[in-house]
């Protein structure tokens, strides 16, 4: 009687079970290749996506006025900041206000820079902060007309749910009066960047 399993088939076995388990390595090297370019991808739209829509939120800001905004005066951009706590800022906050007041220089208003200021508090990790009170004496000693201010609050993360943030903007006169406001979300935001 032939023995089935002789040297040759034995070998040829072991060559097969190589072969597939090399496939495999490869099958499970282009997912994770390609799980890597979603993720890269999916960053890429994410940081397009939130410049356009910090964009359009000025725009929209810029079209709710009720008073015009008179392009040849001053106004201030102070940073975004958790309405949880007025004091404190983030990562997105901060980047947010900077957008916004790039888009203001762009349609020509005139946009002063107070990182370099002394008399506004600024805080490095934080941003720049005004206190209602003090919106009258800061106005007159920067020779502003206004500011815009806003906060934000973090929606709550649930399954199979995009997580959100809410964002209020508003253009304040230096008599604390609100002449233009606009709210919107920015959507699958990595909230820990608000943090």
């Amino acid at each position: 009687m032939p023995n089935t399993f002789d040297k040759k088939t034995c070998l040829c076995i072991l060559v097969l079970l190589t072969l597939l388990y090399a496939l495999s390595a490869c099958d499970t090297s282009a997912k994770l290749e390609r799980r890597y370019m979603d993720e890269q991808i999916k960053a890429e739209l994410y940081e397009e996506n939130l410049i356009t829509i910090n964009e359009e939120a000025a725009d929209e800001l810029l079209g709710s006025c009720n008073v015009p905004i008179d392009q040849n005066e001053t106004v201030i951009v102070t940073s975004i900041v958790n309405i949880d706590d007025m004091h404190r800022s983030s990562t997105l906050g901060r980047m947010s206000s900077e957008m916004i007041a790039n888009r203001l220089a762009q349609h020509g208003y005139s946009v002063r820079e107070i990182k370099m200021g002394r008399n506004i508090f600024v805080s490095e990790a934080e941003g720049e902060f005004i206190l209602s009170r003090e919106l009258h004496e800061i106005g007159e000693k920067h020779d502003v007309q206004g500011f815009i201010v806003g906060t934000y609050a973090k929606g709550e993360t649930r399954q199979f749910a995009n997580t959100e943030v809410f964002v209020s903007l508003r253009y304040v006169d230096t008599g604390n009066i609100i002449r233009c406001s606009h709210n919107y979300i920015v959507s699958d935001t990595d909230l820990n960047m608000w943090q």
